[in-house]
């Protein structure tokens, strides 16, 4: 070896893509070709799971709203109920919305993904990694509204349990 080269830059086997604007590696095309199987899975399994999620909330709604009309049903119980049964089957749509809504950006990321491994374009690359990003924000945003909930719900739950035993109840 001699004396330039041990100060030379030093050299990476990369692949120059899309007329010189980028880098791409194959461990880059590799390992996003290893991912979309299990995007796409999980984007699948999602809808599936949204679907079953608006099978079982209708259903819910509609006993709900009937329950109201039955007779023989205490009218003083009924209005609860019937509420209870709409605010589940209210909830189950909300929740089906979640699934679908993240479903949809898997599904979103997996044709990027499948677009950059035919084009190797650096374009297709940014594509891709902002809808898995897209994906990571929704989650982010709904691990911290589930947080600010259970927070909510424990002290609604310890006063609720200072009051009744306080009341002698």
């Amino acid at each position: 070896m001699s004396v330039q080269e041990a100060f030379a830059t030093p050299r990476a086997a990369v692949r120059d893509v899309a007329g010189g604007t980028g880098v791409m590696t194959d461990q880059i095309i590799s390992a996003m070709q290893k991912t979309r199987p299990w995007v796409l899975f999980l984007a699948i399994l999602g809808f599936i799971g949204t679907a079953f999620t608006v099978l079982a909330a209708v259903p819910m709604m509609m006993g709900g709203a009937m329950m109201g009309n039955m007779e023989g049903v205490d009218a003083d119980i009924a209005p609860f109920g019937s509420g209870m049964m709409i605010g589940m089957g209210v909830l189950y749509l909300v929740i089906g919305v979640i699934y679908f809504m993240a479903s949809l950006y898997l599904l979103r990321y997996a044709s990027a993904i499948k677009r950059l491994t035919s084009s190797l374009s650096v374009a297709d690359l940014e594509t891709a990694l902002s809808q898995q990003a897209s994906f990571w924000k929704l989650i982010g945003i709904l691990a911290l509204v589930s947080i600010v909930l259970m927070v909510v719900a424990l002290v609604a739950g310890i006063g609720g349990a200072m009051i009744v035993g306080n009341s002698g109840i």
